[in-house]
């Protein structure tokens, strides 16, 4: 999800033109997507078990992946506010009901614990989605770029980011330049967005392997357990 607001944003002003306020107004759909999984996450995990609740989400997630992988300039911004509404709800869903399937694992004394472990893996994990959702989209995007007849500051400047290709094709007045610099970018997000649906995939099948089958707390331990535990 951090790649994909990543991305988007870049898409949104460097290859549709936007405003910053445009392009936050249009990420919109993918918060409200996560709001639409992750309201009702509980609900579906008590009717269908977490595992399967996870793996529907991580299955969802990759569903709306798969289908803005069909992105281009040309899309309308409906069908790019649908396939992120998909993505914000599968997202949405996964997240709530496997965090909640982690902590529920735990004793109350343990709980502070666990929501540091969980915290800290939603700060590993933002910054390792822009890394590699990054090189993918930096990788394609150079691969597919077209920068025949050009000076070598130019070209340099123009591989740094679509923003960058964008602005030398700019003041070069070259239709040609900007055509190729925005196709290029899209076709590295096509990439990007691939290897998400696959990381997606790797998450479900995770999920079914082992998340607990419901979100219930863990058997309170007996009176005589208690006794043994103080004694020790």
């Amino acid at each position: 999800m951090i790649g994909v607001l990543f991305t988007m944003p870049q898409y949104f002003q460097g290859v549709l033109g936007t405003t910053a306020m445009g392009s936050g107004l249009r990420l919109l759909p993918l918060v409200a997507g996560v709001l639409i999984g992750a309201v009702p996450a509980a609900v579906i995990a008590k009717f269908v078990g977490a595992k399967l609740a996870v793996a529907a989400g991580f299955a969802l997630l990759a569903v709306g992946l798969a289908v803005g992988a069909a992105t281009s300039a040309d899309s309308s911004s409906v069908f790019v506010a649908v396939w992120m509404v998909i993505v914000g709800a599968g997202m949405g869903l996964a997240l709530a009901t496997s965090t909640s399937a982690a902590l529920v694992e735990l004793s109350p004394e343990q709980s502070g614990v666990g929501s540091g472990v969980v915290e800290a893996i939603d700060e590993v994990g933002g910054p390792l989605g822009i890394a590699i959702l990054g090189s993918v989209v930096g990788a394609g995007y150079i691969a597919h770029l077209k920068l025949r007849h050009l000076s070598a500051p130019a070209a340099t400047a123009a591989r740094q980011s679509v923003f960058g290709g964008v602005a030398v094709a700019q003041r070069l007045h070259s239709t040609v330049l900007i055509e190729s610099v925005r196709t290029a970018f899209v076709q590295g997000m096509h990439m990007a967005f691939l290897v998400s649906v696959g990381i997606a995939l790797v998450g479900a099948v995770l999920a079914l392997m082992f998340l607990p089958k419901t979100n219930a707390p863990p058997p309170a331990a007996s009176d005589k357990e208690v006794d043994v535990d103080r004694a020790r």
